[in-house]
Parts: C-alpha cells; sequence; structure tokens
C-alpha cells in the first residue's frame, strides 16, 4: 500500500514527514508520493510526484490511500468529495508525538499534527486537521473538513462545525457551539456560540463579518 499525498506546498511536505514519522513506528505503507496537478511530474523534495490519474493509472485505486494536504477548508472539501466519488481510500495520518485516546473517534482521512492531544469521546470528522499542539477536550465535536491551527484550546464538550477554521492560538471556553464555513481570527478567545458563515475575532471574539466568499488564505 502507497500513501500519496494531495499537494505537495509547505503543508503536504509537513503531512510527508509525519507519515514516514508515524511509518517508522507502525509500518503500514510501502512507500510515499506526491499528487499535485498544477506542478509537473518528476522528483519534489526527493519524493516521485504524479498528477492524480497518472498515479491512479500506476497504482490503481486499490492500491493507495491519499491524504489530502491543501490547508484551504473549503478546497478540502471539494478534493475528498471528488475523490470519494471515485472510491479512493482516505489515509489517517497521525503523529506518533500525538496523543489520541482510544475513546476517541477519527474519520477518514483525519490528519493529526505533532504533539496534539485528543481527549476521551472527542469526535474528529472525515478530513478534518489538528496542527501543531492542538488541543481537543473531552466529547467535543470536530465537523468534516475542518482545519485546527496549532496551538488551539477547544474546551469539553464544544462543537465545531464543518468547513471551519480556527486560526492559530484561539482558545474555546467549554460546550460552545461554533457553526459551519466560519473562521475564528488568531488569538481570539471565544465566549459565547459562533453562528454559521461568519467571521469573528477578538476577546471575547465578536462577529465581524459574514464569510461570504468562504476562503482564509488570500
Amino acid at each position: 500500500m502507497r500513501l500519496l499525498v494531495y499537494g505537495s506546498g509547505g503543508f503536504g511536505r509537513e503531512v510527508l514527514d509525519i507519515a514516514k514519522r508515524a511509518n517508522a513506528v507502525h509500518p503500514r505503507w510501502s512507500g510515499f508520493g506526491f499528487i499535485d496537478d498544477f506542478r509537473p511530474p518528476g522528483l519534489h523534495g526527493g519524493v516521485d510526484l504524479y498528477r492524480f490519474d497518472a498515479a491512479t493509472a500506476l497504482f490503481g485505486i486499490e492500491g493507495c490511500e491519499i491524504a489530502v494536504a491543501v490547508g484551504e477548508p473549503s478546497v478540502r472539501q471539494r478534493i475528498f468529495l471528488r475523490l470519494a466519488g471515485l472510491g479512493v481510500r482516505f489515509a489517517t495520518v497521525v503523529d506518533p508525538s500525538a496523543i489520541v485516546s482510544e475513546r476517541a473517534v477519527l474519520g477518514a482521512g483525519v490528519i493529526i499534527t505533532p504533539f496534539c492531544l485528543v481527549a476521551t469521546e472527542a469526535v474528529l470528522g472525515d478530513n478534518a486537521v489538528l496542527n501543531a499542539q492542538a488541543i481537543v477536550g473531552h466529547d467535543v465535536r470536530i465537523g468534516a473538513h475542518t482545519v485546527v491551527s496549532s496551538m488551539v484550546n477547544v474546551g469539553g464538550a464544544s462543537t465545531v462545525g464543518s468547513c471551519s477554521y480556527l486560526g492559530m492560538g484561539v482558545q474555546v471556553k467549554q460546550g460552545l457551539t461554533i457553526g459551519d464555513r466560519t473562521i475564528v481570527g488568531m488569538g481570539s478567545v471565544v465566549h459565547g456560540d459562533i453562528s454559521d458563515d461568519v467571521i469573528a475575532m477578538g476577546n471575547p471574539a465578536r462577529v465581524a463579518r459574514r464569510n461570504i466568499d468562504n476562503v482564509v488564505f488570500r
């Protein structure tokens, strides 16, 4: 079984490093590669880079797993749904330094980077991402395709919707709800619920405007 990292940018290279470390501890993949339809095929950082069609023709859908390594939640969702429709199997990639409760539930394609904590009964939806040192408390629900940035702390029994983004250092009080397609700006402290389709920031975090174009990185 080969692991193909979809996206060869900075996050893709991070995910590849994590996968190699994980594979050294618990061998699963026989080899690694990148998929990127916007770079020329060939070696990229010492690893083969393929176009998607070429990779699946070479290895077969059944001969590989794919990890989506794109940071924009809406793009993560679009790629995941397209590939799922083709029967792709998604890799769950967890850094060996992360602590994940045996009672936590990880969806397909979840990526957990170094030194994260996922507490008991937490649920991470399909294709969600936790960046370095993120903390997900007990009974938390993180929606599909949502990206949780580094050093975020989501208090117990909180819910974060799908395709949302929590910026670096966000702190979320326990028992709160953050909606779908919502962006919380870096360093914000969330004391109350935040609705769908908004951008919020500050301490306490307040809605600044509607999330009309659904784009985090500009």
